[in-house]
């Protein structure tokens, strides 16, 4: 990075932690706000040990300083209208996300794949189509989808969920190899209730399945987007089987049956049970109201499972390239601990000079 990028960094941690240059001057003890407007401008160099204590007192991890900017997220969720104070530690977690994915790339650690293209379904029935091929491309077929991050996985994104307070829900940006291949990071604020995270995380996928066609500004794409998700998370052929299945039973409890099987917020459900001609609105909005509850889950004969996606978890193949990478001396320690996101903790990962197994020899 070059010193203007830097300083703009500077600029940017500075203003996000509230302080003035002023401040930020006294709080290192050896500069005065000048300096700190030099530096910001770029016109006076930093120091290292100077970077180290700048990220210090901004609370900032270093990587954060140096690392090449990522494009704007194609996907942040959220319902408070893209407030820059909500979405702020999303837009940090995301880009540090991307810049450790960048660099497992470089060093042969993750591969790239084909990029979608870039194309917004036309109708419901194009997203249907396209969340149908998706789930046929993997072998999925109608089945519940059990471990959603292995599945994202296979489809070229990489997830970390994590605690996020009051931010956005997820957030997404694809990380360019080059024209043809990349990959996709994605953030999940663990902070949200059971079920919605699993749709969370549909709907950046679903971003990345169209490309990087998104407009934040387009109703009609992110309707198409949304359609896609819950198509890929509860599909036709699968929920109408178990619907049928089941023909003594209310429609309530067939719906709960289907919530629980494949772990989808209650509201979520019943949406895609109308979508998908289940229901009629009347149904749907008489359903929406009255939320299940544990025992619900219990008469309906199936377990009110959790949803597996609390924080911190870290995709399991992009877990298991970081320990690669440290066990082959292509990561530091604290660089692998620094990517693994507290899903592995450092008493957790095994000293590299340890031997895995021990051979004893018979008598």
């Amino acid at each position: 990075m070059d010193a203007k990028g830097l300083g703009r960094r500077i600029a940017e941690a500075r203003v996000a932690a509230a302080m003035s240059q002023g401040q930020l001057a006294a709080a290192l003890d050896q500069v005065d706000h000048t300096t700190i407007s030099k530096m910001e401008s770029g016109t006076r160099r930093v120091s290292a040990v100077e970077m180290f204590a700048i990220a210090e007192k901004l609370n900032k991890p270093l990587q954060w300083f140096v690392m090449d900017e990522v494009p704007a997220a194609i996907s942040r969720r959220t319902d408070a209208a893209f407030d820059s104070e909500v979405t702020a530690r999303m837009d940090e977690a995301i880009e540090l996300l991307a810049d450790d994915m960048r660099s497992l790339m470089r060093k042969g650690l993750i591969s790239a794949v084909p990029r979608p293209e870039s194309a917004v379904p036309d109708s419901h029935d194009d997203a249907e189509l396209l969340a149908h091929e998706t789930r046929m491309r993997i072998g999925l077929g109608d089945e519940p989808i059990i471990d959603i991050l292995s599945v994202c996985e296979r489809l070229g994104m990489y997830v970390f969920v994590g605690d996020y307070g009051d931010s956005a829900e997820g957030a997404c940006v694809i990380v360019a190899e080059d024209d043809d291949t990349a990959v996709a990071a994605a953030v999940i604020n663990a902070e949200q209730k059971r079920g919605r995270k699993r749709v969370t995380v549909a709907h950046e996928l679903a971003h990345w399945l169209i490309g990087d066609a998104y407009d934040a500004h387009s109703s009609d794409s992110e309707t198409m987007v949304k359609s896609v998700a819950i198509h890929f998370l509860i599909p036709r052929g699968g929920a109408g089987k178990m619907w049928s299945d089941y023909p003594h039973d209310s429609p309530r409890r067939r719906a709960i049956r289907i919530a629980a099987t494949y772990r989808v917020s209650w509201t979520a459900t019943v949406n895609q049970l109308k979508n998908i001609g289940l229901i009629d609105e009347y149904e749907r909005v008489a359903l929406a109201r009255d939320i299940p509850v544990v025992s619900d889950f219990a008469a309906a004969g199936v377990p009110y499972r959790a949803d597996g996606l609390n924080g911190p978890r870290l995709s399991p193949q992009l877990a298991a390239a970081v320990v690669r990478g440290y066990e082959t001396a292509k990561l530091t320690r604290k660089r692998a601990l620094q990517m693994l996101r507290g899903s592995i903790s450092d008493p957790e990962l095994r000293p590299r000079d340890n031997s895995p197994f021990e051979v004893v020899k018979g008598g």
